[in-house]
Parts: structure tokens; sequence; C-alpha cells
């Protein structure tokens, strides 16, 4: 019989951590110093790494919440992964689940994740695709849709060399129409999200 536990990658023993960063760089390889120390800085007061394990010995999956702003209440779910060799048995529903379960016992409203492919999956799950949120990987991050940033432009930014040289002439040895630049690019991000009642948040605080 398979026995299923979510716990806090900070209240594993190192062996195991060392297991579940090796998972992660199976999917996403990284330094290996850099991805210990990644989920070194795990904790319960976010970000906060959470790792499935089986029959209480084996790392089989992960997933990683973070807060998009320090104290507020919308949360970053990065990093899911299920181990292959276990994949398609419903285990990634399993730590989402459990995700969601703890982020609400921190009073957090809203989870947001991205993902290329596997929009049904969390759709099953009550997400809803949502504008892109900038994010750059760590907290005090306020999450806002990238179509109304704007760049803005002062004075200061410019400088005024009225003897500077004149800039040279662009390049002009274009390929022939006949020899396309072949680019290979991965599928856009698609951004999803998913709220948490308020009512119900402060029934949990």
């Amino acid at each position: 019989m398979e026995d299923l536990q979510v716990y806090p990658v900070h209240k594993c023993c190192r062996k195991e951590i060392v297991a579940c960063c090796d998972l992660i760089n199976s999917e996403w390889p990284r330094s290996k110093m850099a991805r210990l120390q990644s989920l070194c800085n795990s904790s319960d007061k976010f970000p906060t790494s959470l790792v499935l394990m089986l029959n209480g010995t084996d790392v089989v999956g992960h997933l990683k919440l973070t807060e998009l702003r320090v104290g507020g209440g919308d949360i970053m779910v990065e990093s899911v992964v299920i181990r292959k060799d276990h994949r398609g048995k419903g285990w990634g529903k399993v730590i989402m689940e459990y995700a969601e379960e703890y982020v609400r016992s921190k009073g957090k409203k809203m989870l947001y994740l991205s993902t290329r492919g596997q929009e049904g999956f969390y759709k099953k799950l009550g997400y809803e695709i949502c504008q892109p949120i900038l994010y750059f990987g760590f907290s005090d991050i306020t999450p806002q849709p990238v179509e109304k940033l704007e760049i803005s432009s002062t004075k200061k930014d410019v400088i005024n060399c009225p003897n500077a040289p004149p800039p040279p002439p662009l390049p002009t040895n274009k390929k022939p129409a006949s020899q396309p630049t072949l680019i290979s690019q991965k599928p856009a991000k698609t951004y999803m999200c998913k709220h948490f009642p308020h009512s119900f948040v402060q029934s949990l605080l």
C-alpha cells in the first residue's frame, strides 16, 4: 500500500533534502550548491518548499511557495515536479491540494502559477487563466499585469554631447529571403490563478 505524505523541506533530514535537490535538477538542471541553498532557505514564513514523500522514505514530488510581496496575500507556486517513474498517478493533485491548505492556513488569498502545456491539469483543480504577472523569483514584488508596465524616461537619462561623433551607419548585410534563420522557441507560458474566498480565509485565522 502506498502511503503519501507532504512535509516542508526544512523539517526533513539532509538525505531527503539532497534527494529533493536531485529531483528538481532532473527537470531543471542547475548548480547543485545553488539548488541546495534555495531549499535551505525554506521556512514556515515563506518561501516554503514542500516535498511529497512515499512510504516515509522516498522523495517523489516537490513544489515551492513564495510570497509575491512580503506579508501580502498572494503566493506564487513554482517548481512543481513529480518523479518521472510516478507520473500519471494523480500525485501532482495530492501535493497541490496540500499546498492550497497550507497557504489557506497562513491566511493567504490568492495562488498564482505559470505553466507550459499543463493548463488542463490546473483547470481541473480550479485555476483560471489570468494576465501575466511580473515576478523575479523572490519576495517583495507586487504582482501586476505585464501589459500595464510602462518604461519611463526622464531628462537625466539623456546625456547631451554636442561634439560627439555621429553614430556608425546601420549594417546593411541582410540575409537573403531564401535563407531564413531558424530559431527554436519554447511555447509561451500560461499564467493561472486561484482565489480563496475571503470568508473562508477568515474562518481559518
